[in-house]
């Protein structure tokens, strides 16, 4: 099991914890994945922060019959994610809440925050285009689920 990032106080941070995959100090759209290796790759919440071709170099790394998971965001344009915005802020309130009743506050290594570009639309058409029999379902707060499985 391998795990990437490009930044190297969140690979330490994971290396503290210890256990797990191997932790790779590297871009993801960039990094040398071997070819037909992979049973299974997932992204969370992190394809926005890449060229969204990126997902061309996770399908060949994918061995027959492995999986691209994406749990990714996108830009909300519609009425229905215009909705969500009260209900999102509601929702945060509440985490931050509870975190600060049980004395726990935030990542001690903070995530990178980045708009996403694409709409939900455009997540869906490239992933037709670059995933051919990819499934994208979309989730709450601006998020989506991308299938694909090798065949």
């Amino acid at each position: 099991m391998d795990a990437v990032d490009p930044s190297a106080e969140v690979i330490a941070a994971a290396e503290r914890i210890g256990g797990g995959p191997r932790f790779r100090r590297t871009d993801a759209a960039s990094a040398a994945l071997p070819k037909a290796h992979y049973d299974v790759i997932t992204c969370l919440a992190s394809l926005h922060h890449m060229p969204f071709r990126t997902v061309t170099g996770f399908r060949d790394a994918l061995a027959p019959g492995g999986m691209l998971l994406v749990l990714g965001c996108y830009a909300g344009h519609t009425w229905w994610d215009l909705a969500a915005v009260p209900a999102n802020a509601v929702a945060r309130a509440g985490v931050s809440a509870g975190e600060r009743l049980r004395g726990s506050g935030p990542a001690v290594v903070p995530a990178p925050v980045r708009a996403p570009l694409m709409s939900l639309a455009a997540v869906r058409g490239e992933a037709s285009r670059l995933l051919p029999g990819a499934r994208v379902r979309q989730l709450l707060y601006w998020r989506y689920l991308l299938t694909y499985t090798v065949t």
